[in-house]
């Protein structure tokens, strides 16, 4: 049983399922990060920040799970990565396509660089916002957090806002790829789904991409420092 997972079919089904998994959550993250776009003065976000924090130890427990998830993929895709150069073999990303080469050869080709980009910066977007500093607010008699500051401090510093869009481009190539590949490792596609499972992770990483491409530009432009 061991050996099948340590196949090469093995980590490309765990980086298949893992890589799925964390899509789900960058909708969640995303879909809660565009509640700074709610003119409230930062009510609802720090709120619903409150409110997760409030979980405790399933919040811990939530958190470790997603570390397992982000460090799997990674350790997983350098395998298989490093597998496929000795191999000489990178027909599983030119080829995959219904007719030919890829339609995504260039996000295909790019997944360990995309891969390395965001592999280095979800580490600097943790520290910079969940290590972040503390600030305190009071909403409704109750002391929390206020994360909202802390969101519109960070995105009013320049260097912030273009480093933070620029790796969503890097989002982009890494996910229009990564969807359908991932529902092929996981045997999921056939000749008639592929084109739709193409379109679906085009459609997909572009929405996730541009929302969080937007926030930074927004916040820098649009909303004042608390």
């Amino acid at each position: 049983m061991s050996s099948k997972w340590n196949s090469t079919i093995g980590k490309k089904f765990i980086m298949g399922l893992s890589g799925l998994l964390l899509i789900g959550y960058l909708i969640i993250h995303l879909a809660a990060n565009l509640m700074i776009f709610i003119p409230d003065g930062g009510r609802s976000l720090n709120l619903y920040s409150h409110t997760l924090h409030k979980l405790g130890p399933v919040l811990l427990v939530a958190r470790i799970i997603l570390a397992a998830l982000f460090i799997g993929h990674i350790v997983n895709g350098i395998w298989v990565t490093v597998v496929n150069r000795r191999a000489r073999s990178s027909r599983y990303a030119m080829y995959a396509s219904k007719g030919g080469p890829s339609k995504m050869s260039v996000a295909s080709r790019w997944m360990a660089v995309t891969g390395i980009i965001l592999m280095v910066f979800v580490p600097l977007h943790v520290n910079m916002f969940t290590l972040g500093p503390y600030y305190e607010t009071v909403i409704d008699g109750e002391p929390m957090r206020d994360i909202y500051r802390l969101v519109v401090e960070r995105f009013k510093e320049p260097a912030t806002v273009v480093f933070y869009a620029a790796v969503m481009l890097f989002l982009l190539l890494h996910l229009a790829h990564g969807f359908w590949s991932a529902l092929q490792s996981l045997g999921a596609l056939n000749k008639r789904l592929l084109p739709v499972a193409y379109t679906t992770g085009l459609v997909l990483a572009t929405l996730l991409a541009a929302g969080f491409f937007v926030l930074p530009i927004y916040t820098y432009f649009f909303i004042p420092l608390p």
